[in-house]
């Protein structure tokens, strides 16, 4: 962006607060609340101890990935003032052509991811988008199953991720897979006003840890905490945590925290195909995307054909069957 507009997307960041944890996030559906969102990703973190291979307790794991999340805007909607340019960035556009071919740019969503000083995001894959089947309705753990599984990949929309960077934070670089998971991974160091443009619903990427390589684990954050700036205390100010009372945890330096804002659109080939897309909302439905998912266990012999379980009870074998994580310590 033009340095001017740049740095009022940074102010923007900072005016709009408080912003709560990713972990508040919840689907709407029939398995909501069963599954932690993103159960996948935090369950490999914890086992492998993520970039570092740290061996460290569960809970101390957690709050290094236990991150702050805020949605901008929904498409064209304005959920906070201040990223209309962003969100309308022809750069962006230009890099979804690149990626798909012609075709149809709609944008999805534009949100906020906020890292404090020790935090890492873990290794993923981005929660992907179906005719019928999204995070508003279907749990996050499962969309990224269906992904992976390709058993649904006539449904799938290709969506673009752009990732931009405002802000000085250290550490944080984006460590991503573009080759695969068994291929040696790649790592973009951020700087304010930059990007990286790919498509996160098929490359493993995560951030490594913000901060000092050795910086300690953030301090213990539960269900409505919050992070905020405070503009008051001089020198650009402070960002603070606070607990579910509004009691101040801890706080940071206005350039400690990692801010990054995912600019995600959907790529049709046509006009056709967009409205096809948006008056399939709401379908396939949980009884289709159970069935396609047992009926490949069964033929793989890991449910027996007389079973029929439902999918937040093996969750585990759904990940451990279609997820490949890359081996970081490699």
């Amino acid at each position: 962006m033009e340095p001017a507009a740049a740095d009022a997307v940074r102010a923007a960041v900072l005016a709009e607060g408080p912003y709560e944890l990713y972990a508040a996030e919840r689907s709407h559906g029939p398995l909501e609340s069963k599954v932690a969102e993103r159960y996948d990703a935090a369950r490999n973190y914890i086992r492998t101890g993520g970039y570092a291979g740290v061996a460290e307790p569960a809970d101390v794991l957690i709050r290094r990935t236990g991150y702050f999340r805020s949605t901008l805007m929904h498409g064209e909607r304005i959920v906070k003032p201040g990223f209309v340019q962003l969100n309308a960035l022809p750069a962006l556009y230009e890099s979804a052509h690149e990626l798909y071919g012609p075709g149809v740019v709609a944008p999805a969503i534009l949100y906020l991811n906020l890292l404090v000083p020790g935090q890492e995001l873990a290794v993923h894959i981005d929660v992907p988008e179906f005719r019928g089947a999204d995070r508003s309705i279907t749990p996050q753990w499962l969309l990224v199953i269906m992904r992976a599984s390709g058993l649904f990949e006539d449904l799938r929309v290709p969506i673009t991720t752009g990732i931009t960077y405002f802000g000085d934070a250290p550490g944080g670089a984006l460590r991503y897979f573009p080759d695969g998971p068994d291929a040696g991974g790649r790592r973009f160091d951020p700087d304010h006003n930059s990007a990286m443009v790919l498509d996160t619903d098929s490359i493993y990427h995560g951030v490594e840890r913000v901060g000092a390589p050795d910086a300690p684990a953030p301090v213990e954050m539960v269900a409505g905490s919050h992070l905020h700036h405070d503009a008051g205390t001089g020198d650009g100010g402070r960002w603070v945590m606070t607990g579910p009372g509004g009691e101040e945890l801890t706080s940071y330096d206005v350039d400690d925290v990692r801010i990054s804002i995912s600019w995600k659109a959907y790529w049709f080939p046509d006009d056709q195909a967009h409205a096809a897309f948006e008056a399939d909302r709401g379908s396939p439905g949980i009884d289709e995307i159970e069935r396609r998912l047992l009926d490949d266990l069964h033929e793989r012999g890991l449910v027996a054909s007389d079973e029929g379980p439902h999918l937040p009870d093996i969750v585990d074998l759904l990940i451990d069957t279609y997820q490949h994580f890359p081996d970081l310590q490699r």
